[in-house]
């Protein structure tokens, strides 16, 4: 074979050159194929359409492998699937389209959706607390951190008005023949409770969340940004468009209206930071249980200096 190929003239050691020059250039160009080509990454999708409300289940979800690039941080990570198992769909998402993070309530989605708190609270909301409403007394925004247990006191002045008609008085006669009655003496307990009850009357304070809320996010804060007017320019500025300071807050459902009422009628709405919450409801405080305790305080500081 060898005599025959050297017979028809054809030097080997140039073929060997030539094919090692190929497949040289051949490597060389896939190289730089690959090298040009955006690196991938696999992502979840959508096996079928999905509407809001839907739950997550893992045979509605598949891998998809994508370019790398900018939008890639959106979507969810394959690896992740088991936080998005459970969750429901909060946007529409289509059949092979990859699962953006803000299309779900899921502990996937955490980072980037605030109602994805929810799906670990399902009896609670979240509640807008404004600061800068007239008659809430609160630290600045800045004082507060996401994770914060807060109390919330209502402190009412007078109680409204109630619309009264005035109503004719029905006229009594009492038998000349009938027997008087004797009416039952209340027990001293029964009085002491009476009484008691009796003062609940504004003016008065009351705890609305005795164990404590938690604050989710804080709103409005001014937001952080870099200089970039000059190549070596890196100082830092805050953008603050005046926007309405706001403590996110984490309330039972049934706490919704309390709190929405406090609000408007409330003549000071007092948020406090709180260290841990109270293990049961308080009774509230009036101003005929702060008169009594001033009382206390002084009958015991004149009998102790006697």
């Amino acid at each position: 074979m060898l005599k025959r190929l050297m017979g028809t003239g054809i030097n080997l050691v140039v073929l060997a050159v030539s094919i090692g020059v190929f497949l040289l250039a051949f490597i060389l160009l896939n190289a730089l194929g690959a090298a040009q080509r955006p690196p991938t990454v696999k992502v979840l999708s959508a096996t079928r359409d999905l509407s809001i409300g839907e739950v997550i289940t893992a045979d509605t979800l598949a891998e998809k492998t994508v370019f790398k690039d900018d939008n890639a941080e959106l979507y969810i990570p394959a690896e992740e699937a088991e936080g998005v198992v459970g969750g429901i769909v909060a946007q529409p998402i289509f059949a092979g389209q990859p699962v953006f993070r803000t299309a779900l309530v899921a502990k996937a989605a955490e980072d980037t959706r605030l109602s994805a708190v929810l799906a670990k609270y399902p009896g609670y909301s979240l509640f807008p607390l404004p600061l800068d409403a007239m008659n809430l007394v609160a630290p600045e925004a800045a004082s507060f951190l996401p994770g914060d247990l807060v109390g919330v006191t209502v402190v009412i002045a007078s109680r409204p008005q109630a619309q009264s008609t005035p109503t004719p008085l029905p006229q009594m006669s009492i038998p000349v023949d009938q027997p008087l009655t004797a009416t039952a003496t209340p027990a001293p307990e029964d009085l002491t409770k009476a009484e008691a009850l009796g003062r609940i009357f504004p003016p008065l304070a009351k705890d609305i969340f005795p164990m404590g809320v938690r604050v989710i996010a804080i709103q409005g804060l001014p937001v952080q940004t870099t200089d970039k007017a000059g190549a070596d320019s890196s100082a830092t500025t805050f953008n603050d468009f005046s926007q309405t300071h706001m403590l996110i807050l984490l309330v039972p459902n049934e706490a919704r209206e309390e709190l929405s009422l406090a609000l408007q009628q409330g003549d000071k709405l007092i948020v406090s930071l709180m260290a841990r919450g109270d293990d049961e409801p308080s009774a509230g405080f009036t101003y005929w249980d702060f008169e009594d305790l001033f009382k206390a305080d002084r009958e015991q500081s004149i009998g102790g200096g006697q």
